[in-house]
C-alpha cells in the first residue's frame, strides 16, 4: 500500500468532525491506565504487594455496581497498605510501560501548541516519573496523592482530588476549561469514566489498544487500537 492510500484509508475511518477537532483543539486529555499505559497501576501495585488475589475479588465485587469508586479505591488500598518504601521500590524496579506510539503523539500536539494533560483515577507518585519521560510535566497530571505518616506508611489518599469519586475526570476536564479557557478539549481513553468527560471535552475517542470494551466503542466519536492513526489524521492537511 502506497503512503497516500494508506492516509485515504484512515480517513474513510474517522469522521471528519474528529479530524477537525483533533486539528482545532487547544487542550487534549489522557487516561492513564490502559491508555497512556499499558497496564493498570493499582493491580501491579497489587502484584507487587503480593496482594492482587485480594485485590482481583474485590474488584469482581465492585463490578456488581453496589461500590461507588471511592469506597472501591478506599477498600483496594486498605488491602495493599503501599509504603513509601514499597512505591519507591516499585518506581524503580518495576517502571510500567508506555503504550507504543504515545509520546510521538504528545510530541506532535505539543509542536502544534495544544496543551496535553494526564487525568488519571490511578496515583500520581506512579504516574509522574512516566509522563516525565513523555515531556509530561507535573502540574498536567491530574490523579490521586496515597498519603503517607511521618514514618512512610500508607495514610489514606487525598479525597479534595477530583479523581478520588465518581464523575471525577469530568469534573477535572471543566476545571481546566474554566481556569485556562480552553475553547476545545479532547478526551481519549480506554474507558467509560473516560466517555463521561464529554462533556465537557468536545469529543471522546475510545482507545483500545490495551484493552477493548465494546460498551467504550459503542459511546466513541471514534475508536481506534493504535496512536498512529490519531498521529496521522492530526498531521493531515484536509
Amino acid at each position: 500500500m502506497a503512503p497516500h492510500d494508506k492516509v485515504v484509508s484512515i480517513f474513510k475511518t474517522i469522521p471528519n468532525h474528529v479530524v477537525r477537532t483533533l486539528q482545532s483543539c487547544d487542550c487534549v486529555c489522557f487516561d492513564v491506565d490502559s491508555t497512556m499505559l499499558t497496564c493498570e497501576g493499582i493491580d501491579e501495585m497489587a502484584r507487587f504487594a503480593g496482594k492482587y488475589e485480594e485485590v482481583k475479588a474485590l474488584t469482581i465485587k465492585a463490578m456488581g455496581g453496589n461500590m461507588s469508586f471511592r469506597q472501591c479505591l478506599t477498600e483496594r488500598l486498605g488491602i495493599i497498605q503501599p509504603s513509601l518504601d514499597m512505591i519507591q521500590n516499585m518506581v524503580e524496579k518495576k517502571p510500567p510501560t508506555i503504550t507504543h506510539g504515545f509520546k510521538e503523539l504528545v510530541d506532535a500536539l505539543k509542536e502544534r501548541g495544544t496543551e496535553v494533560y494526564l487525568v488519571s483515577g490511578g496515583f500520581d507518585c506512579l504516574i509522574v516519573p512516566e509522563a516525565e519521560k513523555c515531556g509530561i510535566a507535573p502540574n498536567h497530571v491530574i490523579a490521586n496523592t496515597i498519603l503517607f505518616d511521618k514514618e512512610g506508611k500508607y495514610a489514606g489518599f487525598d479525597k479534595k482530588n477530583f479523581t478520588s469519586e465518581n464523575g471525577g475526570k469530568a469534573r477535572a476536564l471543566q476545571y481546566l476549561k474554566d481556569t485556562f479557557r480552553f475553547r476545545k478539549m479532547v478526551m481519549i481513553g480506554d474507558g467509560m469514566t473516560d466517555a463521561e468527560a464529554r462533556p465537557p471535552a468536545d469529543i471522546f475517542i475510545g482507545f483500545g489498544g490495551n484493552v477493548k470494551r465494546e460498551a467504550v466503542k459503542e459511546v466513541s466519536d471514534y475508536y481506534t487500537t493504535s496512536f498512529s492513526s490519531i498521529l496521522e489524521a492530526l498531521q493531515q492537511k484536509v
